[in-house]
């Protein structure tokens, strides 16, 4: 672009995020939620209870080396499927808006894919620049759709949405990444989770009530783009009669629930987009793509992210 932001717009660039959850909601630089129950709407708190630790709330099924599907059975009083296995990951320390590729990777670990947050998002993730003035004192952006907006290291990323993180995943492998736009969270967990596939999930941080931003910039092909808040993707990974079921990377718990109907209102909001992996394309990929069978679990990590 020929011109810099105004100074005001800097300000709103760099510092929203930090105060106001503007822009992409995983900017927010925050304690999980235990520590930091204070900063949410008494409402939303409310739909946030902890972690599936009760061994009579669920099923849980998982998938194994070879790809295939579990058939789920014996549901519990509760009808409820979780897939367990999904690798945790948080947000907190270097990755402060890589809410997609953590969840990416996530998910493309629980497979057996052999990838690191690192090697996504400097290989793989297809990255823009902030909006910026062009000569008709417009702001002018790359779509989110396409790419990442910013830099997901960076508290003031914006983000991007499922068919960005598709083309990224399908580098690793042609057609291994489907994203999925308008299927209802019902058809997610028929269809996938009781399949015991994870599903890539674009929703809103703690399931707060999605906005639409009054930040805007014109997208190349013309359109004018405003943000959606607060934006954020996660792993759905089950579900039960009142709650959806999430490895979520703003929480500090391995499984997540939220209330089903704050759920659907947030995937609504964020257009019902998703992304789920192809598991055919995964029994043609490539032995040195995978985890050795032998590879010892504990050794396999994502980055020091949780470490840190």
């Amino acid at each position: 672009m020929e011109n810099h932001l105004r100074p005001h717009d800097l300000v709103m660039l760099i510092c929203a995020p930090l105060t106001a959850l503007l822009f992409c909601g995983c900017g927010v630089v925050i304690s999980p939620p235990g520590d930091s129950e204070g900063l949410l709407p008494e409402n939303i708190v409310e739909s946030i209870i902890g972690t599936t630790t009760e061994p009579t709330t669920t099923t849980t099924v998982t998938i194994d080396p070879e790809w295939q599907e579990h058939a789920i059975g014996n549901y519990n009083d509760r009808n409820g499927v979780v897939i367990e296995g999904v690798p945790h990951y948080t947000q907190f320390t270097s990755y402060y808006t890589a809410c997609e590729s953590i969840a990416s990777v996530s998910v493309l670990q629980y497979y057996g894919v052999d990838i690191d947050l690192d090697t996504f998002i400097d290989k793989y993730l297809p990255r823009a620049n902030y909006p910026d003035y062009g000569k008709d004192g417009e702001l002018h952006g790359a779509s989110p759709w396409e790419f990442f907006i910013g830099d997901p290291r960076d508290s003031g990323g914006f983000g991007c949405f499922n068919t960005a993180i598709s083309k990224a995943i399908n580098q690793i492998a042609e057609g291994l990444a489907i994203p999925l736009d308008g299927v209802s969270i019902d058809e997610l967990c028929s269809d996938y989770i009781d399949k015991g596939q994870p599903v890539i999930f674009w929703g809103s941080i703690y399931m707060q009530r999605p906005y639409v931003s009054e930040f805007q910039w014109r997208l190349p092909n013309g359109d004018l783009f405003k943000f959606i808040n607060p934006e954020h993707a996660l792993v759905l990974v089950g579900y039960d009669d009142d709650w959806y079921y999430f490895c979520d990377s703003m929480s500090d718990k391995e499984i997540t629930v939220y209330d089903k109907k704050a759920v659907e209102t947030a995937y609504e909001g964020l257009n019902k987009q998703a992304v789920v992996i192809d598991p055919l394309i995964l029994e043609a990929m490539s032995q040195d793509l995978r985890v050795p069978k032998n590879a010892d679990a504990e050794g396999e990590e994502i980055s020091n992210a949780d470490s840190e």
